[in-house]
């Protein structure tokens, strides 16, 4: 089995040493592009042999049935954090991230992120990004799993998380985003020069590459990981304990914002200069207040402000 991450920002993996081994087998987590320290995977990250028994249109997010149970896996492992999130919002489907998202997946770059102009949708700016492969097709449940698994690699609170690590994690419960939309696809499977073979005495491996791999792709808005925050995803304390009034099946708050801020610091023009920047109604004055609407407009609603998670 072999094993990498993607993260919501373009970052890139480290592959483990025991990797090679189980790639004809089972290829499966995905992260960015490049290597990963060993100790990060963890003997409970083997996956199940499902085969191809798994539809491929129980896969493809296309399906509303598909989209939902998508959804319901995110909101599943986020309510479910450690220690509990007091401002975790619930997620819900977004058309345009799925539609980035199925376009870059439809791409088949194996192990790379689309450029955040790619991930870029209305009133968000530029959403994350998590990837999954597989050399077979599993559910979406699985891939959701391995992302959620970085977990063990995470320490909340910590300055030393690293996002190669945890990224996955770490995107999947930034406690903002609340928006996420996922594509799917058969890939051929093409290595570079450098991974079509493996010297070994003098030869070359026996090591068979898949023909075909499966794509996963997830974008999530508005983005996360800031890395001034990437150990405080969420804010702990008991579920639900900066939404009250707005919260969902006790564990999930519902208090979202529509809009991202995209000036870093629309928190200081606001402090300072208010009407300036969220009563002017001239040209200028809407496109300024355009660029930092979720300071201007989500008072008392849970959104992200230059790295910093405001509720």
């Amino acid at each position: 089995m072999m094993m990498m991450m993607t993260s919501m920002r373009p970052t890139a993996d480290k592959v483990t040493g025991r990797a090679a081994a189980y790639v004809a087998i089972f290829l499966v987590y995905v992260s960015l592009s490049t290597l990963h320290s060993a100790n990060a995977w963890r003997n409970d990250r083997r996956p199940k042999f499902f085969g191809d028994k798994v539809p491929v249109k129980m896969l493809n997010p296309v399906h509303q049935s598909t989209q939902k149970k998508i959804v319901m896996y995110h909101n599943f492992f986020r309510s479910r954090v450690h220690p509990p999130a007091a401002d975790m919002l619930a997620m819900t489907w977004h058309g345009e991230a799925a539609r980035d998202a199925q376009r870059w997946a439809d791409q088949c770059q194996f192990l790379i992120h689309d450029n955040v102009t790619g991930r870029w949708v209305d009133d968000f700016g530029s959403c994350g990004q998590n990837i999954f492969v597989s050399t077979h097709q599993v559910p979406w449940m699985f891939a959701t799993k391995t992302w959620f698994l970085e977990k063990h690699n995470f320490t909340y609170g910590s300055p030393q998380n690293n996002l190669f690590e945890v990224g996955h994690y770490t995107q999947m419960v930034w406690a903002a985003t609340h928006k996420v939309g996922c594509g799917f696809t058969k890939c051929p499977y093409r290595p570079d020069k450098r991974s079509r073979t493996t010297k070994r005495s003098g030869g070359r491996s026996s090591i068979k590459h898949p023909k075909y791999f499966y794509n996963y792709v997830c974008n999530y808005c508005p983005i996360g990981n800031y890395m001034e925050r990437l150990g405080r995803p969420y804010k702990k304390g008991p579920s639900c304990g900066r939404c009250k009034g707005s919260c969902k099946l006790r564990k999930l708050c519902t208090n979202s914002c529509s809009y991202a801020d995209l000036w870093v610091n629309c928190r200081e023009l606001n402090t300072t200069w208010n009407q300036w920047l969220c009563h002017n109604n001239s040209k200028e004055g809407l496109d300024r207040k355009k660029h930092c609407r979720a300071t201007c407009e989500c008072t008392g609603k849970i959104y992200t402000q230059l790295g910093r998670i405001k509720a």
